[in-house]
């Protein structure tokens, strides 16, 4: 299984919120901007987002995003199979086998599914809250010194450095 980045980015974007959640509501570009992704993709995050229900814009002069539900109702499982489009762990991995694709036919298929059961339990007794609070906070990407600006471009530097010594 591959989580697409699209999903990775939705999880970032909403552990974002909840731990800075006494600063909603939150603009996707300053969401982009705090975790190092690109603001014109992850404000379709955000439109894939509120779609689902996950976030609300809010309009007006304190515009931005808010949890359209609490983040602790918010599981990763939903998340993941609401960004990628649909179930995560549906068929046999070996699909275009002649097996005919039932656990109790192939050893190979009841393998997958006791396995995948396990990691969907994981992903549905975890949610969104239950992540941020036990996730280091990182960025994807450095942003470019040009983006940073003048009191940042010591900070990059430094932690490139920094980085490098690791």
């Amino acid at each position: 299984m591959k989580i697409a980045k699209s999903a990775s980015y939705a999880l970032h974007a909403l552990m974002y919120m909840v731990r800075h959640s006494t600063q909603l509501p939150v603009t996707a570009v300053t969401v982009a901007k705090a975790e190092g992704i690109p603001s014109d993709y992850l404000a379709k995050i955000f439109q894939q987002l509120a779609k689902a229900r996950f976030v609300k814009a809010i309009r007006g002069r304190k515009r931005g995003y808010v949890f359209a539900r609490e983040p602790e109702q918010i599981t990763l499982l939903e998340l993941f199979e609401s960004i990628e489009g649909g179930p995560l762990f549906d068929d046999c991995f070996m699909k275009h086998c002649e097996c005919g694709g039932t656990p109790g036919n192939c050893r190979i298929y009841s393998i997958w599914t006791d396995a995948t059961r396990e990691i969907k339990k994981e992903l549905e007794d975890t949610s969104v809250a239950g992540a941020a609070w036990n996730h280091p906070e990182h960025r994807f990407l450095s942003l470019p010194i040009s983006l940073a600006g003048p009191e940042k471009e010591h900070d990059t530097r430094s932690s490139a450095s920094h980085a490098a010594t690791l």
